[in-house]
């Protein structure tokens, strides 16, 4: 077997490893926005937990016991869209991984698999969408928390 042919067929099946990688990065950046999102979640509940305790609270606590709420409701809406973004870009990995599989069985076996590594290959593309547009959504309800935060 001639050696550029063996490099080029192991470089075809390494292609969608740089797609693995930058959905790594991705999914290293949604995971520190869940954790951040976790750590505020407890933050604002216990808040929540020490105003709905006190027997007698004037005004300004009932006011901010309702934005309290109103916060708490919109972060669970935001960890919800972080949640499936990281699902899904863990499913375009898997999906990405298996277009090299695919690749190398197209290469070394006797099946013809190309139009089955297009789908996987887009597959894997049309998560990373949807993660991000589940992001660009989670953005617009992060706006929506701190103009909340502003008001109280």
């Amino acid at each position: 077997m001639d050696i550029t042919k063996i490099v080029q067929e192991i470089q075809y099946v390494l292609s969608p490893a740089v797609m693995v990688s930058s959905s790594a990065l991705l999914l290293l950046g949604f995971q520190n926005k869940f954790s951040n999102l976790a750590s505020r979640f407890r933050a604002l509940n216990h808040e929540k937990r020490v105003l709905s305790q006190k027997d007698r609270r004037d005004a300004s606590e009932e006011d901010r016991l309702i934005n309290l709420n109103s916060q708490i409701h919109n972060l669970m809406r935001r960890a919800s869209y972080v949640k499936n973004a990281i699902v899904l870009t863990y499913l375009a990995i898997v999906s990405f991984a298996g277009t090299s599989v695919l690749i190398f069985l197209n290469i070394y076996s006797l099946f013809q698999l190309t139009h089955l590594m297009i789908i996987w290959f887009l597959l894997g593309l049309l998560l990373i969408f949807v993660s991000a547009i589940l992001m660009i959504l989670e953005t617009n309800l992060f706006y929506k928390v701190i103009s909340l935060e502003r008001r109280s």
